[in-house]
């Protein structure tokens, strides 16, 4: 499931389609990241417990069945409050100063939101504070 490199950080990609997932890594590879796919919020959360130090970025999807995305990135971001978070989904919608990349995206733009999530500033209010109001 992983792919270790040099070069990149690991992503943790989480959608409930198996095409979009397969697509994702695919080009995320190519570019030279580490990509660690789920299909369900609770094995993204198995996934980043085994790999904590090695996950730069959450790339999820914002509807799944069970849960959403955001709910899966508060869960995550309270171990790790400087993760990166990249939202996809069917609408252009920003979800709490997180970026969100809109579906269908094409090789181009993932690359570029994937690289701006990585190398931009974090947001200045993490999902958890939203819970504690």
């Amino acid at each position: 499931m992983t792919v270790m490199t040099q070069q990149h950080e690991t992503i943790l990609v989480v959608d409930d389609e198996p095409s979009i997932c397969r697509l994702v890594k695919t080009l995320l590879e190519r570019e030279g990241y580490a990509v660690l796919i789920a299909g369900d919020a609770e094995t993204a959360s198995k996934l980043y417990e085994e790999h904590p130090a090695e996950v730069a970025l959450l790339l999820t999807d914002m509807r799944m069945p069970g849960t959403n995305g955001v709910d899966l990135a508060d869960r995550i971001l309270r171990c790790a409050p400087q993760m990166r978070v990249l939202f996809m989904s069917g609408s252009d919608a920003a979800s709490r100063g997180f970026g969100c990349l809109a579906k269908p995206f094409t090789r181009a733009q993932l690359i570029s939101r994937v690289n701006q999530a990585l190398t931009g500033r974090p947001p200045a209010k993490m999902l958890v504070a939203a819970h504690a109001a």
